[in-house]
């Protein structure tokens, strides 16, 4: 489990990361964090762990690189909503039942099949970008279609298409970014 000491610690244990905090409880409901309510220090923190991220993008772009940073409202993910409502409510969250509650509430049958899909991809992530057949062939191996599982971690916002490639250019399959906040909590060693 948890609390908000460890996700503040997580966050790099400063002022920011205390501010972050009490920012994505308070609007965790609301699913957005006003622009007067971000310095551009806050817009860094929270967009590098995708906490929250600008709502404008180049060329209408579902991928997190491709937001552009203004002073507009920020974006919270549906996952980061779970996580710090529950952390609201109940003082702590555990990651995995998080992912396991919201993919009951969109009506998955057998939600834990995503905290497994994505405990098993986690490993062959290099810097939170990882290949898309990774996460087909653990869908695979659950008897679920990659292709909506994909779409459903999407939609959740523990994935993003990852358009930068970069060093990852001579890749052929898509590329994906795991949430990272997702990623600093989920213990993959079990």
């Amino acid at each position: 489990m948890t609390d908000v000491k460890e996700v503040v610690r997580i966050l790099g244990g400063d002022s920011y990361a205390k501010k972050a905090v009490e920012l994505l409880i308070k609007y965790c409901d609301e699913g957005y964090i006003p622009s007067h309510e971000l310095d551009f220090e806050m817009m860094l923190l929270l967009e590098y762990y995708r906490l929250a991220l600008p709502i404008n993008s180049l060329n209408a772009s579902l991928s997190w690189d491709a937001r552009i940073t203004t002073s507009d409202k920020f974006e919270i993910p549906y996952i980061i909503r779970f996580f710090f409502k529950k952390l609201k409510d109940d003082g702590e969250a555990n990651i995995d039942d998080v992912v396991v509650e919201y993919f009951k509430r969109i009506g998955e049958k057998d939600p834990e099949d995503f905290v497994e899909i994505l405990k098993e991809v986690i490993p062959h992530s290099k810097n939170c970008i990882v290949n898309g057949e990774a996460i087909v062939k653990a869908s695979t191996k659950r008897n679920r279609d990659g292709g909506v599982v994909i779409a459903e971690l999407k939609g959740a916002g523990l994935i993003s298409p990852y358009i930068s490639r970069g060093k990852f250019k001579n890749l052929s399959s898509p590329l994906y970014e795991i949430n990272r906040f997702v990623f600093e909590l989920m213990d993959v060693s079990t």
